[in-house]
Formats: C-alpha cells, sequence, structure tokens
C-alpha cells in the first residue's frame, strides 16, 4: 500500500508540473477562465517541506549509521567521528550566526569554518584530483589505436598553444589550439551534453512513470 500511495503521488506530481510548464497562465474555455497555477504557491511550500524533510532524513541516517559504525569501532571510525564533529560543529555554528546575531560566532563561521577550513580542504583535495587526472591521463596517452592517436594529438596541440613555449615553437600554435577548442572539442562537448541531458530526461520518465522499481525499494 505504501509503495502504490508512492507511486501514485510520484505520477500526480509529475502530471502537475509538466502541465503546468506547458499551459498559458490563464485559460479560457467560453465565458470561463481558469488559472492551472492558482494553487502554485501552496504546491512550492509544500515540495520545500519535503525537501527539508528529505535534509532532516539524510542527517538522521547519517547519525545512525556513523554512530554505529564508532560504537561498535567498526574499520574507519575516525573518519566517522570527524564527520560527525565537523557536522555538528557547522550546524551550530551555522544556526547561532544566523539566530544568535554574534559577531564573534560569525567569525567563526564564515571566516575559520569556510575561509579556514573548507576552502583549504577543497583546495587539497582537488589537488590530489589533479594527480589522479595526470595519472589516468598517462595511462590514456599510451598510443594503442587510432582513436588513442587522436587523443594523444589533440592533447598536444591544446597544451602546446596554451603554453608560452608554443609560439616559440611556431606561431600558429595559439590558432591551432583554438580551432581545435571551437570545432573540435566544444562540439564533441555538447554532443556528450546533450547524450547526457536525453538520458536524464529518459530517467526522470521511467520515475515518473515508476517503471524504475529500484527508486520504489524493488529489486529489479
Amino acid at each position: 500500500m505504501r509503495r502504490l500511495l508512492v507511486m501514485v503521488v510520484t505520477l500526480l506530481a509529475g502530471i502537475y508540473f509538466f502541465v503546468q510548464f506547458f499551459l498559458p497562465q490563464n485559460i479560457i474555455v467560453g465565458d470561463t477562465a481558469f488559472q492551472w497555477g492558482r494553487y502554485e504557491k501552496e504546491v512550492f511550500d509544500f515540495v520545500r517541506v519535503i525537501f527539508v524533510m528529505s535534509f532532516g532524513l539524510g542527517i538522521i541516517n547519517i547519525l545512525r549509521v556513523y554512530g554505529y559504525a564508532i560504537v561498535r569501532r567498526r574499520p574507519g571510525w575516525p573518519n566517522g567521528a570527524a564527520l560527525l564533529v565537523a557536522m555538528t560543529v557547522t550546524i551550530v555554528a551555522g544556526l547561532w550566526s544566523h539566530f544568535g546575531k554574534s559577531d564573534n560566532m560569525d567569525a567563526l563561521y564564515n571566516q575559520f569554518l569556510f575561509g579556514g577550513l573548507m576552502n583549504n580542504l577543497s583546495s587539497a583535495m582537488f589537488s590530489l584530483l589533479a594527480f589522479y587526472m595526470a595519472s589516468a591521463a598517462y595511462r590514456s596517452f599510451r598510443v594503442k589505436s587510432f582513436e588513442a592517436g587522436l587523443m594523444m594529438a589533440a592533447a598536444l596541440i591544446i597544451m602546446i598553444g596554451q603554453i608560452p613555449l608554443g609560439y616559440l615553437i611556431t606561431e600558429q600554435a595559439p590558432q591551432a589550439r583554438n580551432w581545435t577548442m571551437q570545432w573540435i572539442s566544444t562540439p564533441a562537448f555538447r554532443g556528450i551534453a546533450f547524450g547526457a541531458m536525453v538520458a536524464g530526461l529518459a530517467m526522470a520518465v521511467r520515475m515518473w512513470l515508476s517503471l524504475e522499481k529500484t527508486s520504489f525499494g524493488g529489486d529489479k
């Protein structure tokens, strides 16, 4: 019964937003005027409430999973403890700085937590990702096929045209780099993005029509 209720609500919500996107604001049939978005504010307020509730459920789930791991001393429990401490401090400092109107808490929340910790940790994480990307690029650039050769040639053109040394090698390096980016890389990226959007649309339609059983607790 619960699964059927979720499927019906999902279908009705999808129909409402789908029709609202295509219909005009005022629908006049004869002498009768009808506004499809008459209750738009109430509907979006309900969506916001559900969104906030999902955040609460996420926090509860994090507390359950990592709290159980900490109590049982499972492998990696210090990482879970760090996550819980960081989440608690951030939530308390954020609420205090918003409702308490404290300059010291604002400094702690904005300058220390975000400017001092989060930004630096993000920089360190992306630096590590850069090394992983360089390693993956090294493995990918082993020319073992025609496609790998095209990738290697495009990478060399872009890198040589990007650095100042490329202009010393040949004056056409920047123009070759711009031509490759404009006429090869950009259309390929748009094609990939278009395919990803079509796949996302297909997934959304499957979830809307309750065909994606995994989203409703099914095995298939």
